[in-house]
């Protein structure tokens, strides 16, 4: 099941840059972090610059209720405190919703303003493995100096693939042929799954394509108007999200 966070919207990852520059992707209005928990961040791969957008919809006001009377409070901001367990030599930048660097001292979205992340790098042999995420979010209401409520969003991982050919991918649940792509490819592994959707992403994140309600042991899919570049197919099924990696030529 998806978890959207809709009332305290942030992400990050490691170390702060201000050498990137990201843009919101206009598709995302609704108060809310994407891609959400059930899309997940892009795979990386050894030797592969590696580049995720996050988009961060923050809402203007939330209700809440004190002795039965309804209440409005408005956000002043949604700050990111600290981040741990990114993988090695990662960095991020955080925009706002006029796309300009967050302070050094912090990354900032205020309330009613949609921003984003730009989280780049570049693994290194050795780095392989999964890399999960514990981000500390801190929620200020209007007019507070003292964080009006505190989160940690651990629900993102970043898992680090070996730079070996596409055949490390043979011993997946789900298989994708032909790799490289050139126009269209199929999908296998599907029968017997409770697949709930499948998603196309791009290396930054950026979700292409969606498909929901798929049956069948298979699945086949037209690229041919996607660039040349890595790409992503996303299965979720039950609670989990595999991820197979493919290349258009």
């Amino acid at each position: 099941m998806k978890r959207l966070l809709l009332v305290f919207a942030a992400t990050i990852v490691t170390g702060l840059s201000v050498n990137a520059q990201c843009t919101p992707d206009p598709q995302y209005t609704t108060p809310g972090v994407y891609p959400d928990s059930a899309t997940g961040f892009a795979s990386a791969t050894v030797g592969v610059p590696y580049d995720q957008l996050i988009t961060n919809v923050v809402p203007a006001d939330t209700t809440t209720s004190i002795g039965g009377i309804p209440i409005t409070l408005t956000f002043d901001s949604v700050v990111v405190v600290s981040i741990v367990g990114l993988p090695p030599g990662y960095t991020y930048s955080c925009y706002d919703a006029q796309n300009t660097v967050s302070p050094p001292d912090g990354c900032a979205f205020e309330g009613n303003t949609i921003g984003c992340v730009s989280i780049a790098g570049t693994s290194q042999p050795g780095d392989e493995g999964t890399y999960n995420l514990d981000i500390s979010v801190d929620a200020y209401l209007e007019g507070g100096t003292t964080p009006a409520a505190s989160y940690v969003l651990d629900y993102y991982s970043i898992e680090v693939q070996p730079a070996a050919g596409i055949e490390e991918y043979a011993n997946q649940r789900f298989k994708l042929f032909p790799n490289p792509v050139s126009e269209s490819f199929t999908l296998e592994g599907l029968e017997g799954v409770d697949v709930s959707s499948i998603s196309i992403s791009n290396a930054s994140g950026k979700v292409l394509r969606s498909f929901e309600n798929v049956t069948g042991a298979s699945m086949d899919m037209n690229v041919a108007d996607l660039d040349g570049g890595i790409y992503f197919v996303h299965v979720a099924h039950g609670t989990s999200v595999d991820v197979v990696r493919f290349i258009k030529e």
